[in-house]
């Protein structure tokens, strides 16, 4: 079978009702999973997997498929409305959409949420489909040395994204990195930094962490302050939303080069989302002419990591197709899916099965553009939610995060890892240290460390003698060089002006 033909056969799959209606179902149950704080698409995935076994192939994965494709989606919702990240991926959102709710903008930042997603996670799949063919020898061009390096750079990015000092920025990240470290050693086969509890043998989880740092001080101080979450008038129209849609309009250099970055990263094997958006986020206020706004409410903070996390998922999904190795932990439920359907991902899968494949490509499309068509019919509704009084939504929320912690794994110790999350995150906003800089550095932190085992003991001390580790290790010192270079010369040219 040709290409083209392949091309055409993907596009019949959409003609059969059930493979249809599939689509349609994921796509509602991903934005309902997403706006639900705590769960996210791995959970949701789970929780799916075990009904798809004898499911005819034409209903399970375009529906597997949607759900992971739109989770980050109705996650922005959340971001935005509750500083909650409704999935681990939409936590860089928060640093401005929720500032921008408190000013009456909430419209505004869900329209250009919503537009960036979905317009970076179709057009991304436009890129998939494009490059197909040459995907495979690219990825395996990419050895450990270089994603050691890959994943070294987004930590130090850590330094951009805070908004007062650089020390305390570099701090919250070295603690990140830290607790990355706490649990058992899978290289070594040892415990580290346990202090003899049963709980921490498996190390501390991200879900009462972002909950913990996030979403229960926000509405504990939304509690003892009172009132609502937005600080001025609310505008309950569309104009509004449609703003947000002409902003991502206006910053289309950023959505595009946002969108293409989320689509390399989605490529890498085991990067993963998280660092898509931070360092889409970090991007962005390097490059803005007015970078001081970041972390306060500006539209360019939720336009670069929205775009970011739904442009990856089109890199990963190429990179589980062609080589059988999932770019994410949500496709590694995805590739168990394959095989429960007696289907291995892998070139094999491009081979025997293409039209099946190509036709996933374009469920992740479709999902995206219909999650945006149900967004915006429901905005005017969502954006009510800010003018809630806090003595009402402050204990929802923080019910619903508590149940969210206890959702992931059925565990009471998740719960007390969110409240003691919950002091630390409540002492760190106090004295000005930086919650984002924290969890990427946590979330990064083991990858940094299986990488650099793999490539110091494939290549030895000069593990990072190529090419493309050489061009990443340049990029590391500059960013972490950057801001200090830029304030010195702009003290020495304040210095010579008369």
């Amino acid at each position: 079978m040709s290409v083209l033909e392949a091309f055409g056969g993907a596009l019949q799959y959409f003609l059969q009702p059930e493979f249809a209606l599939a689509v349609l179902a994921g796509t509602v149950f991903g934005l309902v999973i997403g706006i639900i704080p705590g769960i996210g698409g791995t959970v949701a995935l789970a929780l799916v997997l075990p009904f798809i076994f004898g499911a005819p192939t034409e209903v399970a994965l375009p529906f597997m498929i949607a759900i992971w494709g739109t989770t980050a989606t109705g996650g922005a919702i959340t971001s935005i409305m509750l500083n909650v990240p409704g999935t681990p991926v939409n936590a860089a959102t928060i640093l401005d959409g929720f500032p921008m709710t408190e000013k009456g903008e909430a419209g505004r930042a869900i329209g250009a949420a919503v537009t960036s997603s979905m317009a970076g996670g179709a057009f991304n799949g436009l890129i998939a489909l494009a490059i197909i063919p040459l995907i495979i020898p690219m990825v395996m061009a990419i050895q450990s040395a270089d994603l050691f390096f890959f994943i070294l750079l987004g930590i130090t990015l850590v330094a951009t994204l805070s908004r007062g000092s650089l020390v305390k920025g570099l701090i919250s990240g070295g603690f990140g990195l830290l607790l990355a470290f706490v649990g058992f050693d899978r290289i070594t086969g040892t415990f580290r930094f346990i202090f003899d509890s049963l709980y921490l043998f498996d190390g501390i989880q991200l879900v009462p962490l972002v909950l913990g740092l996030f979403a229960v001080p926000e509405m504990i101080r939304l509690a003892m302050t009172g009132g609502t979450i937005a600080k001025t008038e609310m505008v309950m129209s569309m104009r509004g939303v449609w703003q947000g849609v002409k902003d991502v309009i206006h910053h289309w250099s950023l959505w595009l080069r946002c969108t293409l970055g989320g689509f390399i990263i989605g490529v890498i094997p085991g990067v993963g989302a998280m660092a898509a958006t931070f360092m889409a986020y970090a991007h962005a206020k390097q490059t803005s002419k007015h970078p001081e706004l970041f972390g306060t409410g500006t539209v360019e903070g939720i336009i670069a990591p929205e775009s970011a996390n739904n442009a990856k998922d089109g890199g990963s999904l190429l990179t589980t197709l062609a080589i059988g190795i999932p770019g994410s932990s949500d496709l590694a439920i995805i590739i168990a899916a394959f095989i429960l359907l007696n289907l291995v991902p892998g070139p094999t899968m491009l081979r025997d099965h293409l039209p099946l494949s190509l036709s996933l490509v374009y469920v992740l499309i479709v999902a995206n553009i219909i999650a945006g068509a149900i967004c915006f019919v429901a905005a005017r509704y969502i954006i009510r939610v800010a003018s809630i009084p806090g003595r009402i939504l402050s204990p929802i929320v923080i019910v619903i995060a508590l149940a969210g912690a206890f959702a992931a794994r059925q565990t009471f110790g998740d719960i007390t890892a969110t409240l003691v999350f919950t002091i630390l995150g409540l002492a760190m906003v106090r004295f000005g240290f930086n919650r984002p800089a924290l969890m990427l550095a946590f979330v990064l932190g083991g990858l940094l460390e299986k990488y650099f085992f793999i490539a110091s003991r494939a290549g030895g001390p000069l593990f990072f003698m190529r090419p493309l580790s050489l061009a990443l290790l340049v990029l590391i010192f500059v960013s972490v060089a950057y801001a200090p270079v830029k304030n010195l010369v702009q003290r020495w040219r304040g210095a010579k002006t008369p």
